[in-house]
């Protein structure tokens, strides 16, 4: 039951600071739509600040669990796994609580950098270790034309494949709603971008490339 409370509270919690925004959500408000006590919800986030670090944080370890693939996949084929991994990110940086957030962080955050701080540390910087280690399996098996500086690369095939169309999304242009839109757009971003950075066609990475 305290599990199940937990998750209701931190649901709650996640649609009202992405339909209001920050400011203008109270812990009152939450516990009013979770219909629990205030002091049920204090007992468990000593404040409004720690509450919604602590649904900031969730989102991120949820991405993390449902992307990041298998070391198994990682080991057989890395090309595969990242591409993959793109692919599941895509779903989750689009859905409509992802975006709802990112629309709080962008209208509040100039008043609450803190907050934007710890969305970085705990969503961003985590993804862009897993996309940086992911291509980095894929360099030392050697299918990369030379040695790349793999930060850097990791974070523009991340822009590529899930910063624009998130930023589109953003912008209230309703794109790739479809799993179909969705997987023809990986498609071909995918292609174009690993395009520059193979060393070659392998037939045995050919489901990284396809």
């Amino acid at each position: 039951m305290s599990e199940e409370l937990d998750a209701l509270i931190l649901k709650t919690a996640t649609r009202l600071f992405g339909e209001q925004g920050y400011a203008a959500t109270s812990v009152e408000q939450i516990a009013a739509v979770a219909h629990v006590g205030k002091q049920t919800i204090y007992r468990r986030h000593p404040s409004k600040e720690s509450l919604f670090k602590t649904v900031i944080s969730e989102l991120g370890n949820s991405f993390l669990m449902a992307a990041a693939p298998s070391d198994e996949m990682v080991s057989s084929d890395p090309l595969l796994a990242l591409r993959k991994t793109m692919r599941m990110l895509l779903d989750l940086v689009l859905c409509p609580e992802t975006l709802s957030l990112s629309r709080t962080f962008i209208a509040e955050g100039w008043r609450f950098p803190d907050l934007v701080d710890h969305a970085g540390a705990h969503i961003f910087d985590p993804l862009e270790e897993l996309t940086c280690k992911l291509l980095t399996a894929v360099s030392r098996a050697g299918l990369l034309k030379k040695t790349y500086d793999l930060e850097e690369t990791s974070r523009m095939l991340a822009s590529l494949c899930l910063g624009g169309p998130h930023q589109q999304m953003l912008f209230g242009r309703r794109i790739l709603l479809t799993a179909r839109d969705r997987d023809e757009y990986i498609d071909h971003a995918w292609t174009a971008f690993m395009t520059g950075i193979l060393a070659a066609p392998n037939p045995d990475h050919r489901g990284g490339m396809s």
